[in-house]
C-alpha cells in the first residue's frame, strides 16, 4: 500500500477514536480499504480486533481476516 512503514496510517479505530470521533474513524478506514483495493489485495489480515472490526463494516469488497483466522485455515 501506498502509506506502508513510518508513512502507514492506523484503521482508525485506535486510542479510542472510534468512540470519540466515529466519522474519522470510519472514513480513514474507508481510505486505507481503497488503498488495498488499489493493490489488487483480494484480503487484508490484521492481529488487532478493533482494526479488523473497523475495516471490515466500511462496505469494502475487501475480507477482512484476523489472523488466527488465517493460522486456523493453514492447519
Amino acid at each position: 500500500m501506498e502509506r506502508a512503514k513510518e508513512y502507514a496510517w492506523c484503521c482508525g479505530a485506535g486510542g479510542g477514536v472510534r468512540e470519540t470521533n466515529p466519522e474519522f474513524a470510519k472514513w480513514t478506514a474507508t481510505e486505507r480499504m481503497k488503498e488495498a483495493e488499489s493493490t489488487g489485495a483480494e484480503a487484508l489480515v490484521t492481529a488487532c480486533p478493533h482494526c479488523a472490526q473497523n475495516l471490515a463494516g466500511n462496505g469494502s469488497g475487501l475480507k477482512v481476516y484476523d489472523v488466527v483466522e488465517i493460522l486456523d485455515k493453514a492447519i
